[in-house]
């Protein structure tokens, strides 16, 4: 019996030929159980997760993902081999033709692998529609996924802050991740250095800070030149009310500001 495939495409990503790979969002309870948090440094975000609405919450939907983690843990060597495997299929092998990617206004301050990547019109995995690099030796298989794949770009949004600044072994070219806002690590982020992502009510109010949106392609997250990524939220009401115009970075709970993990 064939190996079901592992990687999918939504209809925001489609368009630009990324595919995804998704965990359950934020905790979950295994077969066996066990509950599991696949974002362990998850924060104010966890109340506002748009994984946590909608189609995400359909039976088949949550069971897809959940079987997803299960293999992960169930088999990591396994896993790695299957979805190494699943990236070397046709449809994500590199077009020929150079990529044309919405509201990339100056290509000419990429990298070389990127500009390389860019022009020979190659394909892009994101890394976690929903959960996160939950424990080192998941993030190492990631790693190793990517190495072996090097003509895909991996990318992904963390809140795993420490993770990767502990990280002593360089990620490869084609593996690009930056910070996430919302979670318990925010404070160790840098804006003026790490590259890092903010969830805003709107445009307006991300160009009013000062961040550049990422809003006409997903890919302008890793690809466009500045430290600072603006997303504007979904249009999710109930979470839109309680968010009342902050900005991801602006919704620590009380609790939290008490005890300084905003780094306020």
């Amino acid at each position: 019996m064939p190996t079901p495939l592992m990687l999918r495409q939504n209809g925001e990503l489609r368009p630009h030929r990324i595919w995804n790979w998704t965990l359950p969002a934020w905790h979950v309870t295994l077969d066996d159980g066990t509950r599991f948090h696949t974002c362990p440094n998850a924060g104010i975000c966890a109340q506002y997760c748009y994984a946590r609405n909608g189609t995400y919450l359909f039976s088949n939907v949550l069971a897809a993902h959940r079987a997803n983690l299960q293999r992960v843990l169930d088999s990591p060597r396994l896993w790695e081999e299957d979805m190494v495997a699943e990236v070397a299929l046709r449809r994500f092998r590199p077009t020929g033709q150079p990529r044309v990617v919405p509201g990339l206004l100056d290509s000419g301050t990429l990298d070389e692998w990127l500009d390389g990547w860019i022009a020979s019109g190659g394909a892009a995995v994101r890394i976690h529609d929903s959960g996160d690099f939950f424990a080192d030796w998941y993030l190492d298989r990631w790693v190793s996924i990517a190495e072996r794949t090097p003509d895909v770009l991996f990318y992904a949004y963390t809140k795993e802050v420490a993770m990767l600044k502990e990280r002593t072994a360089p990620l490869p070219p084609n593996m690009r991740i930056l910070f996430s806002t919302g979670g318990l690590q925010d404070h160790l982020i840098d804006p003026d250095i790490d590259r890092h992502a903010d969830v805003f009510p709107d445009e307006t109010a991300v160009a009013a800070a000062g961040y550049e949106s990422q809003d006409a392609s997903d890919l302008l997250a890793v690809l466009m030149p500045t430290s600072r990524i603006g997303i504007p939220a979904n249009n999710i009401r109930h979470f839109n009310r309680r968010l009342a115009g902050r900005r991801f970075s602006e919704a620590v709970p009380i609790h939290l500001r008490l005890r300084g993990v905003d780094g306020r």
